[in-house]
């Protein structure tokens, strides 16, 4: 039985190692500090707008993945939209149900407070997958050492 909970502080030393996880497999070459990630999403969580869910998998005993995400204004648009920040889950979870579900919970709980449109942040590795589901990419987050 898998259950999607929204998350709170105490949930975050146990989310820190899934997050690391997915730093190393998409960035193999990062040196990722799991107490700076702690302290950042702490100051997200401070904000209303911010939303962590994960799912609780073997009884409830293990947290096998998580997603983050906020929403935001686009003036642009004029709508408000569901940003989605962080999602991993296990690759041993990856076959079954998980991540439909916390994606799904996340673009549920954007539409009850009046998102019009989901977008995600996502490494170029994860783009076939995102594209395959129907999603189109608009714009890139550009990097450079300073």
């Amino acid at each position: 039985m898998i259950e999607i909970f929204l998350c709170d502080e105490s949930d975050l030393e146990e989310i820190s190692i899934l997050w690391e996880q997915m730093i190393r497999e998409c960035e193999p070459t990062s040196i990722p500090s799991k107490d700076l990630w702690i302290n950042h999403i702490k100051a997200y969580m401070k904000h209303p707008d911010f939303a962590m869910y994960a799912a609780a998998c073997d009884n409830g005993d293990n947290i096998c993945g998580y997603i983050t995400g906020m929403l935001m204004n686009d003036p642009a648009f004029s709508r408000i939209v569901a940003l989605g920040l962080e999602f991993y889950v296990y690759p041993s979870y990856r076959d079954g149900s998980v991540a439909l579900r916390l994606y799904h919970t996340l673009v549920a709980e954007g539409r009850k407070r009046g998102a019009k449109e989901i977008r995600l942040i996502c490494y170029n590795k994860t783009l076939p997958l995102w594209e395959s589901k129907g999603m189109i990419c608009k714009s890139f987050l550009m990097s450079k050492e300073i």
